[in-house]
């Protein structure tokens, strides 16, 4: 499921600005039409969620080359890691942000439409307007995500130095070069392979990672699940080893709805 490029002008706010106010403990309000969503809520779904994790990690850069030190750690602010390319001037202590997001789950899908209309002033458009952007959505919404489940990871740090390498990085790899690199792993199937890899496309959505749902004929997660999934990604630049995101699937119900 590719993101197409129209969707996304001026969406890199959702990894930056917007997620810091997503503070407000989820509700019913999840139960309403996501139209109805204001932009904290469409936050929290973003930042912390069953569909979405979040795991930071901050360190010194000390010049040319560095070392990690407990990359994977389990909080989501441990891991002390150095610069491995230098440190920016100024940057005293580099900060790392990488971002899961189950794509393929219907409340994420739903909850980027909506940060779309917020930030393009749908509920004020005129109704000829809302009919064209409706259009534009309306694969992404309804996309087939049958035989796929889509993880999206975006990332971010305060050392520009450090960001200018991995969108190197995230851009270009393959999946022939991350077929080894990067993993979903879930309670009953255990190690998924990778599928497909598409880079960042824009909108602050970043890299994609596509995932067979099936497994030996089986689905991969089923309702009832327990423990945790995990996203796995062994290597990418500054954190230089293993880091790895989890979720819980027990929490991953959307309106009555198992979804992933």
């Amino acid at each position: 499921m590719r993101i197409r490029r129209f969707l996304v002008a001026g969406a890199v706010i959702i990894s930056g600005t917007v997620i810091l106010c997503a503070s407000k403990k989820r509700s019913d309000w999840m139960d309403e039409p996501f139209s109805k969503w204001d932009q904290k809520q469409v936050a929290e779904l973003f930042s912390k969620s069953a569909w979405a994790q979040t795991k930071s990690f901050r360190g010194q850069a000390t010049g040319q080359h560095g070392t990690v030190a407990d990359p994977g750690g389990g909080s989501a602010t441990n891991g002390a890691v150095t610069g491995t390319s230098g440190g920016t001037l100024g940057v005293d202590v580099p900060e790392f942000s990488f971002t899961a997001r189950f794509f393929s789950a219907q409340p994420i899908r739903e909850a980027y439409v909506r940060m779309l209309e917020i930030m393009n002033h749908y509920d004020t458009l005129p109704a000829d307007k809302q009919q064209a952007f409706d259009q534009k959505v309306k694969g992404l919404l309804h996309a087939d995500v049958s035989q796929e489940v889509v993880v999206t990871l975006s990332y971010n740090t305060n050392d520009p130095n450090s960001q200018r390498d991995m969108n190197q990085w995230f851009n270009t790899q393959t999946t022939d070069t991350l077929k080894q690199n990067a993993y979903l792993y879930t309670p009953k199937a255990g190690q998924i392979e990778l599928l497909k890899y598409i880079p960042p496309q824009g909108g602050g959505l970043g890299a994609q990672f596509v995932f067979p749902r099936t497994f030996k004929g089986e689905p991969i997660l089923q309702p009832g699940d327990t423990g945790r999934v995990r996203f796995q990604l062994s290597y990418q630049p500054q954190i230089q080893q293993m880091m790895y995101i989890d979720f819980k699937p027990e929490d991953m119900t959307y309106k009555g709805q198992f979804s992933y």
